[in-house]
């Protein structure tokens, strides 16, 4: 089993999104996995949760306006565009804009940007502002760019 499916496979499980899970993306540099959870999370715990995960995995915490987390959305957009789906390129404020469309349909998200030793990863949630299931979550996974 590669890596990716590993490190993607905690995040689902820690979620109790596993069961429907599938891959977006899945190439030999990035995996892109959606699922959702029939578990709610109360909207105060988004913040918490996501920092649990990021220390189960082993991740170091990335600031969202941080120049490194411009550096892996790059080469996230780089190893997305190397899987010839088509795709707009990806800036650092692309989060904000989806973040925004789900908000405005009365969503509330969270994500957070962990480093791994040879993985940069990406996890997302979002859920009914009035916590109500399901629970969506996307995690991606990408490999340092060398």
């Amino acid at each position: 089993m590669k890596k990716t499916y590993e490190i993607a496979g905690q995040v689902m499980g820690f979620f109790d999104a596993f069961k429907g899970s599938r891959p977006a993306i899945d190439n030999d540099k990035i995996l892109i996995v959606r699922g959702r959870s029939r578990k709610v999370i109360p909207l105060d715990d988004f913040d918490a949760k996501l920092t649990e995960i990021g220390e189960i995995l082993g991740g170091t915490e990335l600031e969202p306006s941080s120049e490194k987390m411009e550096e892996i959305l790059k080469a996230g957009d780089k190893n997305i565009q190397e899987s010839n789906i088509s795709t707009n390129s990806v800036d650092n404020q692309g989060f904000m804009r989806v973040k925004e469309e789900l908000e405005s349909m009365g969503l509330v998200v969270e994500y957070k940007i962990f480093e791994l030793p040879s993985f940069d990863v990406i996890i997302a949630i979002w859920e009914d502002k009035n916590e109500l299931p399901p629970l969506y979550v996307e995690v991606t996974v990408s490999e340092h760019k060398g």
